[in-house]
């Protein structure tokens, strides 16, 4: 069973993400900072990252730079952001 790593600083998004995500049978594991998202990245070995890009402590983009020095999971940006530019 694939292994999610859910990135968010609102709960009610990482709530409604994992929700569906083990409704359709993967693993979920859950973060709400980056700083808490890199120790779990390391300790879950999650396949894959749902990663939001606004956050405090440590933002997804610093987050994603991190992980890429060590692997190459796939990870998929969640944010609210909408102008192109972003």
């Amino acid at each position: 069973m694939a292994k999610i790593l859910v990135v968010d600083d609102e709960a009610s998004i990482v709530t409604m993400l994992a929700y569906n995500l083990k409704k359709e049978g993967y693993d979920v594991v859950t973060a709400e900072d980056g700083e808490v998202a890199l120790e779990k990245f390391e300790s879950e070995k999650p396949d894959l990252l749902l990663l939001d890009i606004m956050m405090p402590k440590v933002d997804g983009l610093e987050v994603c730079r991190k992980i890429r020095e060590k692997v190459s999971c796939p990870i998929i940006f969640v944010s609210a952001k909408s102008r192109t530019l972003d």
